[in-house]
């Protein structure tokens, strides 16, 4: 396959998202094994109608409802993504389906079904090959990284080691294997010479590696990994666009429906919610969140009719109408500065967690002069090491870190005021952005509420 092909989605746009904060794991995924019913998955306990003409229902269909519509959750089927699809289908064809190497770059707004899509496919392929699946996150040095792979494909290893025996792996492995990395941009900084190799490795002659990363950032290969267009190695690269309403509306159905034939959520009542989401991110995870919300207000709001009755015998299942999605959504989507500070990823939030530990030993005063831009980025790499989850991105990622945020409306950067403030300098980093300071545009109190929802900050905040 040739290394420079690209296919796209339609429109491209800038997509951040936070990385999930958990330790590594290598799933294996079956390859002969069709994707599963949810009908199958959950037990529905059928109804039926009293003399009176009101539906008796167990409480397991409403339960099994809500558990259909959880994030952790497969879905039935893939709703939508036809050209998503026919290029993944394509690389697995081209590459590891034929026992050959190759590469893949997938981008896209979190929620918009790229990883699902994947898995997907991947099972459903007859081919014989094995695939992994390596969260990037938590591993902090080069070394780690090609373990990870190792112990995911059950070869025993060490990190001083690995790589030679990735290598050796990559050439001599009796079945092809398809190697997915999940928040790959996460290696960038110091471990940004691991991509370039692995790119490296599913380029070669007779390699045996097919290799996918997956991220948020659309431009990572022109931005920080151009030696891989030198060496002819530039992966495939595909984005996937946020959900359109039509696509979130059909996918919410398709859940209901594989556990009940009646209308627990009213048509109206999903289409508000496909809309409302659509229009502020695309992600098909907050749509699930809406509805679960929704259906414990009914469930609660039901219950407490029920109690009221006189003859409590009589059951009838709540139904969840656009009241209640409308509660929910105002319930989880909060401000816009909310929303904004939720989209931004792992390594942003770090920044505003360095932000909010700087300026709490300053006067209000001193804060509105702005905090300097080098005293921001000393106090994040004490972050860092603080956190001991992942290296430090450089100097000048990190001001493209900060960049972006102002491109969003979370933070201002301008002349300093003054003079500079700040608690500490970083060494040997001189430069323009010294005499640059950076603002807050969102309310400090939001941002700690923001940062308190990710798991990796709560603690030490």
């Amino acid at each position: 396959m040739p290394a420079t092909r690209s296919a796209r989605a339609p429109t491209r746009r800038q997509a951040l998202a936070e990385a999930p904060i958990s330790k590594h794991t290598g799933i294996a995924l079956n390859t002969q094994r069709p994707t599963a019913s949810l009908k199958s998955t959950f037990a529905v306990t059928k109804h039926s109608t009293d003399l009176v003409g009101k539906t008796k229902t167990k409480p397991t269909l409403f339960v099994a409802t809500k558990s259909v519509l959880s994030r952790a959750t497969s879905a039935p089927q893939i709703i939508g993504r036809e050209a998503e699809q026919t290029a993944i289908r394509g690389f697995l064809r081209a590459s590891v389906e034929q026992g050959r190497g190759g590469s893949m770059y997938v981008s896209g707004n979190p929620g918009t079904g790229k990883t699902a899509c994947l898995q997907s496919l991947i099972k459903q392929s007859s081919a014989s090959f094995t695939s992994v699946l390596v969260n990037c996150v938590p591993l902090t040095q080069p070394g780690q990284v090609y373990a990870a792979i190792l112990r995911a494909l059950n070869i025993e290893t060490r990190a001083d080691t690995a790589l030679s025996e990735l290598e050796q792996h990559t050439q001599h492995a009796k079945t092809p294997f398809l190697v997915i990395l999940d928040e790959v941009d996460s290696l960038l900084g110091s471990r940004q010479e691991v991509l370039y190799r692995l790119f490296e490795l599913a380029a070669q002659p007779n390699t045996r590696l097919a290799l996918i990363g997956i991220a948020n950032a659309l431009d990572l290969t022109d931005r920080f990994l151009p030696r891989l267009q030198a060496r002819n190695c530039e992966p495939l690269l595909l984005n996937f666009n946020p959900y359109n309403v039509t696509d979130i509306t059909n996918i919410l159905q398709s859940r209901l429906d594989a556990v009940c034939t009646e209308p627990v959520i009213q048509r109206a009542a999903l289409e508000l919610c496909a809309r409302k989401v659509a229009a502020t991110s695309g992600d098909l995870r907050k749509a699930l969140d809406v509805c679960r919300h929704a259906m414990e207000l009914a469930e609660a709001e039901h219950k407490k009719r029920q109690d009221d009755k006189e003859n409590p015998n009589v059951v009838v299942m709540p139904r969840v109408s656009i009241m209640h999605v409308a509660k929910a959504l105002s319930a989880l989507s909060g401000s816009q500065a909310v929303q904004k500070l939720d989209a931004l990823n792992f390594q942003q939030k770090l920044v505003l967690y360095a932000h909010v530990q700087v300026v709490a030993s300053n006067t209000q005063d001193k804060r509105a002069l702005g905090l300097a831009v080098s005293a921001l980025y000393a106090e994040y790499r004490v972050v860092c090491g603080r956190l001991n989850m992942l290296a430090p991105v450089t100097r000048s990622e990190f001001l493209d870190l900060v960049a972006m945020m102002e491109m969003q409306g979370v933070v201002a950067v301008e002349a300093l005021k003054n003079g500079r403030w700040g608690g500490r300098r970083a060494t040997g980093c001189p430069g323009a952005a010294d005499d640059r300071a950076l603002r807050l545009l969102v309310d400090e109190s939001d941002v700690r509420r923001a940062l308190s929802n990710t798991p990796a900050l709560a603690p030490i905040l």
